[in-house]
């Protein structure tokens, strides 16, 4: 699992998918459900930082299977990794899928401070949303 974590994390600050975590302020955190077991990712410092566990307080929920990552990381080209998120979201099967939840108060503050966070981009660079 390691590896895989690392492959996520090396994806999200390098190359087309720093690209999308470039619009995340400083402090943004995500849940992450990889194979069901709970992460935290926080931008610090222009870099997305993965912990063990569930975060206090977060406005995202990515679900995404290793599968998903090996397939995600093995992108060559920038289109090539689009491509295959684009397939993974969309097209998502039993062991290789990527689907992202938006988990904030139903109350003008909580749109706003997803908005505010750059959730609303990443999640648009990403293909998430259009």
């Amino acid at each position: 699992m390691g590896n895989v974590l690392k492959g996520l994390e090396d994806f999200l600050n390098t190359g087309w998918g720093k690209g999308g975590t470039k619009f995340l302020r400083e402090g943004a955190v995500l849940k992450v459900l990889v194979d069901q077991e709970p992460f935290s990712l926080t931008k610090r410092e222009d870099k997305m930082e993965m912990t063990p566990g569930i975060p206090e307080n977060y406005s995202v929920l990515l679900e995404i299977s290793s599968p998903a990552i090996e397939y995600l990381s093995g992108s060559k080209t920038e289109d090539e990794a689009h491509e295959r998120l684009r397939e993974l979201i969309y097209h998502p099967g039993q062991e290789k899928y990527a689907r992202m939840r938006i988990e904030v108060d139903p109350t003008e503050k909580g749109r706003i401070d997803f908005y505010w966070q750059g959730f609303f981009f990443w999640a648009r660079r990403l293909g998430f949303v259009f």
